[in-house]
C-alpha cells in the first residue's frame, strides 16, 4: 500500500502526485521538493513497498508519474498490460548483486546451494544471465527474450533456484545460501554492497527512470520534475548521500 508524503504549506500550488519506492527513490524526490515549490508545484510522494501498484495507479490516473523502475521492467509491463507508459528521464543506477551471509566468494558456492531469485520475469532474466556470465550455469542458446529457470541447460553445481517476491529477498538472506538483492533493498537492510559476491553497478540498461503517461509526460509539472531530477543539485545529492552505492544516470 502507498503512504503519502507531502510538503507543509503547499496551499495554492499545483499538485503533482508521484509514486515511488522508499530508498533511494522517495529520498531523491524529496531532495527536489523545495525547487519545485519555488516553481509553484506541490510535490506529493506516494510511497509503495511493491513494484506493482505504482504502474497500475499511474495507468488508472491516480498518479501523474512514478519513479522506481528501469526500462526492461517498464517495457515488460507495457507489453503485458497493453499500456503506453513513457520513460521521461533517467535518474540513477543502483547495484544489483549476489550476496551470502556465509559464502566468501563466487568460487566457494557449493553444490546444491539454494539461490533466491526475484520472481518477476525481467529480474529472473537478469539474475540468471548474471549466473551464466559468472560460469555457474549455462543458458540455452534457443530461448525466449526473457529467460526462465527452464532455460538453464547446464547446472554443474546442481544449484536449487527459489523465486521470491522482490520485497521478500532481503528477509530470506539467512534462510538460503545465496540471494540476489537490489541496491535499494541492500541499503534499507543495512547490507553493504561492497560485500556482494558479485555486483553489477554501472549498467546503463538498468538506469531508473521517471515515468509518466502520454497525457502527463509533457505537462509543465512533469517537465519541471524531470529537469530538477537531472540537475546538478540532484547529482550532488546522490553522490553525497549514497557514497557510491547509487550513481547518477545523467
Amino acid at each position: 500500500m502507498g503512504s503519502s508524503v507531502r510538503a507543509v504549506g503547499a496551499k495554492g500550488r499545483e499538485p503533482i502526485r508521484v509514486g515511488a519506492t522508499p530508498v533511494p527513490h522517495a529520498e531523491i524526490l524529496d531532495s527536489v521538493r523545495a525547487e519545485l515549490a519555488e516553481q509553484g508545484f506541490d510535490l506529493r510522494i506516494e510511497i509503495f513497498d511493491s513494484f506493482d501498484e505504482p504502474n497500475e495507479l499511474l495507468v488508472a490516473g491516480r498518479l501523474h508519474a512514478n519513479f522506481f523502475q528501469y526500462l526492461p521492467f517498464l517495457d515488460d509491463f507495457n507489453q503485458r498490460n497493453a499500456a503506453g507508459l513513457i520513460p521521461v528521464a533517467p535518474v540513477h543506477i543502483e547495484p544489483f548483486g549476489l550476496y551470502s551471509t556465509w559464502i566468501p566468494d563466487v568460487s566457494s558456492i557449493p553444490d546444491h546451494a539454494e539461490v533466491a531469485l526475484p520472481s518477476d520475469a525481467v529480474n529472473v532474466d537478469r539474475a540468471l544471465t548474471m549466473l551464466d556470465q559468472l560460469g555457474l550455469i549455462e543458458l540455452s542458446q534457443q530461448r525466449a527474450a526473457l529467460v526462465t529457470v527452464s532455460d538453464v541447460r547446464v547446472n554443474p553445481r546442481d544449484l536449487l533456484f527459489k523465486e521470491f517476491s522482490s520485497w521478500q529477498l532481503a528477509g530470506v538472506r539467512k534462510d538460503v545460501d545465496v540471494v540476489f538483492l537490489f541496491g535499494n533493498q541492500a541499503m534499507e537492510w543495512g547490507v553493504d554492497t561492497e560485500g556482494a559476491l558479485h555486483c553489477d553497478r554501472t549498467n546503463p540498461t538498468y538506469a531508473e527512470y521517471l515515468v509518466a503517461r502520454p497525457d502527463t509526460c509533457h505537462s509543465r509539472a512533469v517537465a519541471a520534475l524531470a529537469e530538477a531530477l537531472n540537475g546538478e543539485a540532484t547529482r550532488a545529492f546522490i553522490t553525497d548521500t549514497y557514497a557510491g552505492q547509487v550513481l547518477a544516470a545523467f
